[in-house]
C-alpha cells in the first residue's frame, strides 16, 4: 500500500493505555512521504474525532479541509507512529495543503520544534 503524507484513512488505535486515543477512527498521516516509502512498518499519524476541540492544542477542520462528510478535530497531542496494518482500506481523504501546513505548526509546537 502506498501511504502519503495528509491521506486520511481509518485507523485501528486499540489497545490503548491511559489517556491515549482509541477506537477505529480517521487518522491523518503526518510522516514524510520520504519516510513512508521506506521499508519501515510505522506510519506517524495523527487521531480525528468529531467532538469539538477540548484544548488549544486541538485543532477543529471543516469538511472541505478532510475530504470527509463532517467536521473533524486533529488531536495534535496525540499524535503517533503505528504499524501501517492499523490502517484500513484506502484512503477516505485528504488534508487539503493550508490545513497541512496549520497542523504542522501545531505539530510543530507540540513536540519542540518551533
Amino acid at each position: 500500500m502506498v501511504i502519503q503524507r495528509g491521506q486520511v484513512y481509518w485507523c485501528k488505535l486499540d489497545p490503548v493505555f491511559g489517556h491515549e486515543q482509541g477506537a477505529v477512527r480517521p487518522a491523518v498521516v503526518v510522516s514524510s512521504d520520504e519516510y513512508n516509502k521506506t521499508q519501515s512498518p510505522l506510519v506517524a499519524i495523527v487521531p480525528l474525532t468529531k467532538a469539538p476541540a477540548k484544548t488549544p492544542v486541538h485543532l477543529r477542520f471543516a469538511p472541505g479541509d478532510t475530504g470527509l462528510d463532517s467536521s473533524s478535530t486533529a488531536l495534535a497531542d496525540h499524535a503517533r507512529f503505528v504499524d501501517r496494518a492499523r490502517l484500513r482500506g484506502e484512503p477516505m481523504g485528504w488534508l487539503k495543503p493550508a490545513a497541512m501546513a496549520v497542523l504542522d505548526r501545531q505539530l510543530g509546537r507540540v513536540l519542540g520544534l518551533s
